[in-house]
């Protein structure tokens, strides 16, 4: 055999040899993650060059890190239109029943302060300004405006914490709702906001400044919305 063929023979085996042992051999277990050919790594940190150094980015706990800090990562993040769902929330029938029977309560005793009232005009009324049992009719007629006022205070005191307590319980239910549809969707941080292009409800100073402070953002992709997905899983219609 000449000594050109004997080369050409012995790169054929080399090449063979490695095709066959030298190659990488795909992982089959069941932890092998398939990798794209156009991916680049896998790698455990890449770095980043700058005039004012070096950045260093990698995975940590699946979030991209580019510090030691906890504060030093890139967090997934949404935003609920806190108002729409709380306002829809709080028509739910549980929540308009137990405001209709606070109602019936306080119309019930309205009507009871009106009736005395009349019974005092009925015997007092017609009376002669000079009759001695008018100045009683008088006392009468101021104890229970007195007694009427110390209780329409009550009932709005009463119906303020009653409110209150609804919107708070709708809320917690919300604040589960969006931890559902975060972890659903693996996302980090939500906010509360209202949509820049929402109409300002009111014409009032104070009312006016508190909804510019609501509305989290100036702009924002339509993408970080995810106010419908919550009200879905709130069981609620958009």
């Amino acid at each position: 055999m000449k000594k050109i063929e004997r080369i050409a023979l012995c790169l054929t085996i080399l090449t063979v040899a490695w095709l066959l042992v030298g190659r990488p051999v795909p992982d089959s277990s069941a932890n092998a993650r398939a990798v794209n050919m156009a991916d680049l790594g896998p790698a455990q940190n890449i770095l980043l060059e700058s005039k004012d150094g070096v950045l260093t980015l990698r995975n940590e706990a699946n979030h991209l890190a580019f510090g030691d800090q906890p504060t030093s990562r890139a967090w997934s993040i949404a935003a609920v239109h806190l108002d729409k769902v709380l306002k829809k929330m709080l028509t739910n029938e549980r929540f308009v029943e137990e405001r209709n029977q606070f109602d019936e309560a306080a119309k019930k005793q309205n009507a009871d302060f009106e009736r005395q009232m009349e019974e005092i005009k009925a015997k007092y009324g017609d009376m002669p300004k000079d009759n001695p049992d008018l100045a009683k009719g008088k006392e009468e007629m101021q104890s229970l405006y007195s007694r009427y006022q110390k209780w329409n205070e009550g009932v709005s005191g009463s119906q303020s914490k009653l409110m209150a307590g609804q919107v708070e319980s709708a809320y917690k239910e919300l604040v589960t709702a969006v931890d559902v549809v975060a972890d659903r969707q693996k996302i980090d941080v939500v906010y509360r906001f209202i949509p820049a292009s929402v109409p300002f409800e009111t014409s009032q100073l104070g009312d006016t400044m508190l909804q510019v402070q609501a509305r989290t953002f100036l702009r924002a992709p339509e993408s970080l919305d995810i106010t419908a997905d919550v009200m879905k899983e709130l069981g609620l219609k958009d």
